[in-house]
């Protein structure tokens, strides 16, 4: 629980420009064990494939971490993990998860990373579970997306969220703006990863949050085209 408070000490501060994304994570995902949700009988057990990925060549071992093909293998292969979620976990989702917490921009994941990942899977699952009434493994998109607004509280206007409904979800056989599950945690990552980006650049440019920040070309480059 340190690394998580130590990494969102300053996030969890509700703005009046960003919202309160860290609060809620702090509330709700780190306040659960993933390991039990997922169906295994300790943490230690999740370890070991952490721990047999980190094996599969020399650069883990050096940085004792995995790359986004290791995440892959151990989202697919542990029968715990996919029995919990229910889905095949793509590659490109596994790069833009590992993105998402690369705070050291090296394209490695350590395992406090991996296990904060878990935690915030587990979480955003339990919330799509509650829209996903039929067990079908989708749920209504705006719904979601209100759940996004309302409980992370991102400050997003009508044609954000229009931006928001129109990428990620896609309309059912039966008329209905819909959501699966893996799309649902794209949107997630990205919206959590690009808010925090232009937060801490806003935060360091006025030495206080003003909803306003400014990029170069490259840094923009930078912070959209690593996720």
């Amino acid at each position: 629980m340190a690394y998580y408070q130590q990494h969102y000490q300053h996030y969890q501060q509700p703005s009046q420009h960003y919202g309160g994304y860290g609060q809620v994570l702090q509330q709700n995902a780190f306040q659960c064990n993933a390991w039990q949700a997922m169906g295994f009988n300790n943490q230690d057990e999740l370890q070991v494939l952490f721990n047999q990925a980190v094996q599969t060549n020399p650069q883990n071992m050096q940085r004792q971490a995995i790359q986004s093909e290791n995440l892959v293998g151990i989202m697919n292969n542990s029968a715990q993990i996919r029995g919990y979620f229910r889905i095949t976990w793509s590659r490109e989702l596994c790069k833009v998860m590992l993105a998402m917490l690369d705070r050291s921009k090296d394209g490695f994941m350590q395992w406090d990373e991996f296990m904060e990942l878990q935690q915030c899977l587990v979480a955003w699952y339990n919330m799509f579970r509650s829209q996903d009434v039929d067990g079908n493994q989708r749920a209504d998109a705006n719904e979601l997306l209100a759940m996004i607004r309302n409980q992370f509280r991102f400050q997003l206007t009508p044609d954000s969220a229009t931006t928001l409904l129109k990428r990620y979800s896609y309309v059912d056989e039966m008329g209905r703006c819909v959501l699966a599950f893996d799309d649902f945690v794209t949107l997630c990552v990205k919206l959590r990863a690009l808010t925090d980006a232009f937060r801490r650049r806003d935060q360091q440019q006025h030495g206080q949050e003003t909803g306003a920040s400014t990029f170069g070309y490259d840094d923009f480059i930078q912070c959209t085209m690593c996720l």
